[in-house]
This record gives structure tokens, sequence and C-alpha cells, in this order.
């Protein structure tokens, strides 16, 4: 289902518009992706422009943003509200309890826009006197600003090889994981990352088996803290401050998905591309043509049917193989 990641990204909008301080919008986009997570199919097969305006909370510029997303694999209007957003915003929004709103109380009542200058103010007592603030707000905002800030350094691939193969090793023995690999820049070996993105799969993916995999991740001795545990995501930190973001997806859709979470981007676009050329569509979940599932289960299995031989994650830049 696309479901989950085009909610994701009209939340994202939401969070720009409310930090930009637009009435209204915000919500708007919210409304749409509440509406899209609580929607019993796949929104994929809501094909024609009208049919996804039927839905409530769905206007005209969400329906065409939807479909540029299913085209492109990106919405433009969400890059240039990326792009037009301060750096200093960006980084504290990154911070963990400091949302939008409260992040332009931040910078425009007490002038902070880098994450030192946020510390330095939590550490004095001054944010909670702003706005939808508190002193239990300001010392979880100190905490969660501490380590972003640790976030920030980027490690070397050989610093964090042990811990990583060590992790996997573990999770590969938790109930109900059927197989758990490592993504992103780390699984295409570039010299440094700043975080781990490691996919799990399951037979069936539940609330449940979920909730058990975070409990267990809690408890190992190399993690400090879970930060974050839904039904398909995990994020956590290694005592390292190495920031560990887990997806999980239905074993079925194993290949797809891989090869989405791998990247790079740029090679995400290309081969979304070729498929468009062959009046296919390749997502996360799986790459298909006229609603039949060609392959999903194996990255090796999507490359053969877009006619490309298989492409190493060291490998997988824009270009594609002529």
């Amino acid at each position: 289902m696309e479901n989950p990641a085009i909610a994701v990204l009209l939340r994202k909008i939401a969070d720009i518009l409310d930090y930009q301080g637009v009435a209204f919008k915000p919500g708007a986009y919210r409304r749409a992706a509440q509406t899209i997570e609580d929607l019993p199919h796949d929104l994929a097969t809501l094909k024609e422009k009208k049919a996804l305006m039927d839905l409530p909370g769905i206007g005209d510029a969400i329906a065409e943003k939807i479909l540029e997303y299913r085209t492109t694999g990106h919405i433009s209007f969400l890059d240039k509200l990326m792009a037009d957003t301060q750096m200093g915003a960006a980084g504290l929004m990154n911070i963990d309890d400091l949302g939008p709103k409260r992040v332009r109380d931040i910078e425009q009542l007490l002038n902070i826009r880098t994450v030192p200058e946020l510390i330095e103010a939590a550490k004095a007592g001054k944010l909670r006197a702003l706005p939808r603030m508190s002193e239990k707000m300001e010392k979880k905002i100190l905490e969660g600003a501490l380590r972003s800030q640790d976030r920030v350094k980027r490690f070397p691939l050989h610093e964090i090889d042990s811990d990583v193969t060590k992790l996997l090793e573990t999770l590969k023995k938790l109930k109900g994981v059927v197989k758990a690999e490592s993504a992103g820049s780390y699984r295409r070996r570039k010299e440094t990352v700043g975080d781990v993105d490691v996919l799990l799969a399951m037979k069936k993916p539940t609330d449940e088996l979920a909730a058990d995999i975070a409990k267990a991740i809690g408890k190992l001795s190399f993690v400090e803290r879970v930060v974050a545990a839904g039904k398909t995501r995990i994020a956590f930190d290694l005592n390292s401050k190495l920031r560990v973001d887990i997806r999980i997806v239905d074993v079925k859709q194993w290949g797809s998905a891989l090869l989405y979470f791998t990247g790079s981007k740029e090679h995400n676009i290309s081969l979304r591309k070729l498929a468009i050329s062959k009046d296919m569509k390749l997502n996360e979940y799986a790459l298909t043509k006229d609603d039949k599932i060609l392959a999903s289960k194996e990255e090796a299995d999507i490359y053969k049917v877009l006619g490309l031989p298989f492409i190493e994650p060291q490998k997988r830049t824009g270009e594609l193989p002529a």
C-alpha cells in the first residue's frame, strides 16, 4: 500500500506550513493524511483524480500531489518548502518533542536559530515561559537537543560495523522476524553515515509483534533508548549515539522495500522512470502492471523484469546500465 508513505509526506507539508505560520492549510493536509491512513484499501486503486477527490478532505491540490508522487516518487511542493525552510529551523525540527509551532516561538521570541543556542537557553531556564511550554517540557526538549547534537556526528563505517552486525544478528532471532538487513547509505557503503536504516520482514506484521520487538530492543545492553515505536517503524539510539531506524514490512514485499530504502534517491527515480517507460509502476511495495504484481519478493526479480542486471548497492547511483 502507498497509503503510509503519502500520509507521512502530507504531514511533513503540514509541519512546515505550521512553522511558516500559514493558517488553515496545515489542518487540511493533516485531515487528508488521516483520511488516507484510515482507508481500508490501497489508495493506489483510485487511479483517477476525481476518485481521489471523492475522499473526505482531499481536494484538487492534494489529489494532484498524490498523482505526482505516483509518477515521480516525490512531491515538488514539499521539495520547495524544504528548500525554503531555514537550515536552523530544519535542525530544530529534528529534535524529539519539539514541533513546528514551538520552533517558531523559539526562533521569534528568543531569537534562537541553532541547536547549541537552544541547549544554552534550556539550561538557563529560558524556554519554560514560552507559549505551550513548561519546566517539564523544557527538560524534555533539552534532552532531545543534546541527543540531536550527538546525532550530527557522522560515523565512519569501520567504527560501527561491529555494532550493526551484532544488531542484525540479534534482530534475526526475535519472534516473528523472517529477514533483517541494513539499508540506506550504510548498505551502499558510503564512507561515513549519520544514521543506519534497517529493514525487518515478517509474514504478518501486527501492532503486537512490533511492540514486542520494540521492548526486546529496549532491553539490549548496547541500546541507549527507544524513541519511537509503531507497527511499521521503530527508532532508537545505540550507546554510541548512533540512531537506528527500523522499517517493518511484509515478507512478500521484501525485495521492493529493500530496493526503495537502500536508495540512492537518484537511483530509485531512474528505476521508476524506466518502469513508467514500460507501462509499469514501481514503488516500495511492488513492481506492477495493470494492478498485477510482476515482482516484489526479491530485488533481483525487480531488476530482471525491468530488463536490467542486478546492481550492487554500492553502484546504485542515478545512472542505469545502457
